[in-house]
């Protein structure tokens, strides 16, 4: 059974009260508003322009009954001249099936999936219309278009969906699309952490106040050059912290400091420039900030950086604490800074810092913060940056032997895995992938590093959803009343690595074929191999496998598995019993990589990046899979699996979505001018 949102009440039955409100725009009455209570978004059509609203309020769905003749669109009809209304009772069923195509596009895909399946009239209409089809196959994947797709033909979207759905199914293959080796000289060792991330094609390492950067997507042909830079000479700071950057905006962020700074009250600088060059970015009004020390801390407190300041959009955020020579910490400072308007404001969280503690930015709203004490918070980011704290959930609790040490030393560390953000204006919007997977079907891994077993939780994004920033007391939920529900845990080694993107997980494991429930798998050998693994969190694809699939290697498709007990955990035992036994697909490549220098690797929707760290120079290779995909299934539109972008199919589509709009119009309006008044109660 799905969840409906306030825009389902349009579907009620004869006689209900009104659901929803047109009437005619002062400006031009020619034209048409439609507005659904309980909902800050309405729907207007406007100079051939249809915006459409979102789903914000979820409530339980009734199945449609056989007999559904009888069910009515309820509207209630505003002169603007008038100050009264006038209801109408149309049947729905009666319309035409253009204009309830289009009622259906107006649901959340999840109202929609739940009324193609419960509705036979529904269902006949939905095969009738590929924009319906679309929209239900975006939601059994979890996705959402970016706006680089909107001028794209429904055939080609509808082929692009299918590629991504035939990708990394069980024993897939990896086709080398590209390698290439960038020396760095003598400054990376074991020793060493160097800073590294990959987006839409596009590597970047920091390390030691030096920056590289290599386009690694082969689709895209770019003028862009990255030559190699460096920072140690653009400051009046002698250290270089990190540097950070997010190619899309063409953007590094420096952060630096210095030695004299406690004489001035200053920790660190914030240095805003071009990736591609050594220049300010034009679009910033600050070519540097100054973060400076709060007046009640001591001059003599060191301060520490909570992993390393995120980019997203327009915002970039440092998280940092203080600490004294006794190793006390403070609380947490945040430091949200609008780049490109030139504002600034810090904070202090709740949470205390500490080696432990950890952060990720969701997006401009939204981050995630984890304090040593093991609650998981989120806070929501107001317009001038304070932060807001909405819901922590509290993690499991973790053996403690009080015969080992301080307390503080067997507190775990997470480190954070999550899909990187494509928020901001892209400086070449090529790049940007066609779908992104919606918040709500994405995965979060934690890595539990523990002094004795480490684990993995792989958690379900939808507790970061809307619904969770809408608590204005701060809630806290014990990991009884959410762990079963939204996490699942598995055995883990560190040498294992993972990366993920939307709802599935890359690891690199030792074996080629999927471990056993609960197994736990020894660490990757200095010499020999590694196998990439595909885990998919998805569960609507889960449920979609036969189950046949289960713990059979010779099924087509992907592999469905359940997670299982844990002969060995770092958790109490209290908090172990609780597991979750939601189903997940696997697939590996049965193709071994070698583990020598093998440092990480990072997934995206298509393709999978490889590094290697060699003394003195890096090895880059891109692999992408193998999409197991008829070529009867290529659109017309289709070239070799690539969409074909042209002025002229942007045209089409643009004087498509005209005459769809106009349509709409012309019903809507027509519906208004001969008004059926309902039978009376």
């Amino acid at each position: 059974m799905g969840c409906a949102s306030s825009h389902q009440r349009i579907l009620k039955a004869p006689r209900a009260r009104s659901a929803a409100q047109i009437w005619s725009l002062p400006e031009d009455p020619n034209f048409l508003h439609v507005e659904v209570p309980d909902s800050s978004k309405t729907i207007t059509v406007v100079d051939r322009t249809l915006t459409l609203p979102r789903s914000s309020v979820e409530k339980p769905i009734r199945p449609l009954s056989e007999d559904h003749e009888n069910f009515e669109l309820q509207l209630e009809v505003s002169d603007s001249s008038k100050t009264t209304t006038t209801p109408i009772a149309i049947g729905i069923f009666s319309l035409p099936t253009e204009l309830i195509c289009h009622i259906l596009l107006l649901l959340h895909f999840k109202d929609l999936s739940c009324c193609v399946l419960t509705c036979k009239a529904f269902w006949h209409v939905a095969q009738n219309f590929v924009d319906v089809q679309i929209q239900l196959e975006l939601y059994a994947q979890g996705f959402t278009e970016t706006p680089t797709l909107d001028w794209v033909d429904v055939s080609s979207k509808m082929y692009s969906l299918k590629r991504l759905a035939s990708m990394w199914q069980s024993d897939f293959h990896l086709n080398s699309v590209s390698e290439q080796t960038v020396a760095i000289g003598n400054i990376l060792s074991p020793y060493i952490p160097s800073l590294q991330s990959v987006k839409c094609g596009i590597w970047w390492m920091s390390v030691i106040s030096r920056l590289f950067i290599r386009e690694c997507d082969t689709n895209f042909k770019s003028t862009q050059t990255w030559p190699e830079q460096s920072f140690d000479s653009l400051v009046d700071m002698p250290f270089t912290k990190s540097v950070v950057v997010d190619p899309l905006q063409d953007l590094a962020v420096m952060v630096s400091y210095g030695i004299l700074d406690m004489l001035v009250h200053r920790d660190f600088s914030m240095t805003f420039r071009l990736a591609s060059s050594q220049r300010p970015h034009p679009d910033s009004p600050w070519p540097y900030l100054n973060c400076m020390r709060p007046p009640e801390m001591d001059p003599d407190h060191d301060f520490r950086f909570v992993d390393q300041p995120a980019i997203c959009g327009d915002r970039v955020v440092a998280l940092y604490y203080y600490t004294n020579h006794s190793r006390s910490t403070s609380n947490i400072f945040i430091l949200v800074v609008d780049w490109r308007k030139g504002h600034a404001k810090g904070s202090s969280l709740y949470e205390l810092g500490g080696t432990k503690a950890s952060f990720h930015l969701l997006d401009e709203q939204r981050i995630i913060v984890i304090g040593p004490e093991g609650g998981m918070a989120l806070y929501t980011l107001e317009l001038d940056g304070s932060p807001r704290r909405r819901i922590t959930y509290v993690l499991p609790s973790v053996q403690r032997d009080l015969d080992y040490g301080p307390v503080g030393l067997l507190r775990p560390r997470y480190v954070i895995h999550a899909t990187p953000s494509f928020h901001g204006q892209a400086v070449h919007p090529d790049l940007i992938p066609d779908y992104v997977t919606s918040l709500e079907s994405q995965i979060m891994v934690l890595e539990v590093l523990s002094s004795s077993w480490q684990v993995i939780l792989v958690v379900d994004m939808a507790i970061f959803a809307t619904n969770a920033t809408q608590s204005e007391i701060p809630v806290e939920i014990p990991w009884s009343e959410w762990g079963p529900k939204y996490t699942r845990y598995f055995p883990h080694h560190p040498s294992h690595r993972i990366s993920v993107f939307g709802s599935k997980m890359a690891y690199a494991l030792p074996q080629d074929r999927a471990p056993e429930p609960g197994q736990r798998l020894e660490e990757l050998p200095a010499e020999g191999s590694f196998y990439v693994h595909i885990w998919d969190f998805n569960r609507a694809i889960s449920r979609l496998e036969h189950s046949n699939n289960v713990y059979n290697c010779n099924s087509p498709g992907r592999l469905i598995r359940r997670p299982g007990r844990l002969a060995q955990t770092c958790f109490t035992e209290d908090d172990a019993d609780i597991i979750t036994n939601h189903p997940y697909t696997t697939a590996v490549c049965p193709t071994g990589f070698s583990t020598r220098h093998f440092d990480r690797f990072f997934l995206e929707q298509d393709r999978l990046t490889l590094i290697w760290a060699h003394p003195g120079s890096v090895q880059i290779q891109v692999v992408s899979p193998s999409p197991i995909m008829p070529t009867s299934e290529v659109g017309l539109d289709v070239e070799q699996g690539q969409i074909a972008h042209s002025p002229e199919l942007q045209q089409t589509k643009e004087m498509q979505s005209r005459h769809k709009t106009n349509i709409l119009f012309y019903l809507l309006g027509k519906l208004r001018r001969r008004p059926r008044y309902p039978e009376s109660e």
